[in-house]
């Protein structure tokens, strides 16, 4: 995207008065947000702060209990297993996955893709349901 599309975009954007406005595509990823005022930057920053201290905390406890995600990488419908009709998932909760290991398929475009794990682990959720539509990077299955 060049700087005059992006001009147009930001006028486009405050002459309709939207507040907030993201665009993402594979080469671009525009956030416009016109919410916050200059003394709310200041004061978000101050709380920025701490909620960096509380996900550090938090990453530690995650990483005591090593919960880790394995997320969609595009947008499509999951599938746990090659074929629309269910009769044996590719995982159920409490199998131990390895690195690699394909853990369910997204269907994009009549296409089924297969999405293999990038975690070992043991299988605590599979968050999405069989025939669910996903979002890129959603949480499809959480790891133990």
């Amino acid at each position: 995207m060049n700087i005059e599309q992006i001009e147009q975009l930001i006028k486009l954007v405050k002459e309709n008065d939207v507040a907030k406005f993201k665009y993402k595509n594979f080469e671009d990823e525009i956030e416009i947000d016109f919410t916050t005022s200059q003394q709310e930057v200041s004061q978000h920053t101050v709380t920025h702060s701490n909620v960096n201290e509380e996900a550090t905390t938090s990453n530690k406890t995650d990483k005591t209990n090593h919960n880790k995600e394995i997320k969609s990488p595009m947008v499509g419908t999951f599938y746990l297993q090659d074929s629309k009709e269910l009769t044996e998932p590719m995982i159920k909760v409490g199998d131990v996955i390895n690195e690699g290991d394909i853990i369910g398929y997204v269907e994009a475009m009549k296409v089924l893709n297969e999405i293999p794990s990038d975690v070992t682990g043991e299988v605590q959720e599979i968050v999405v349901n069989h025939g669910s539509n996903v979002e890129y990077d959603q949480v499809l299955v959480r790891v133990k």
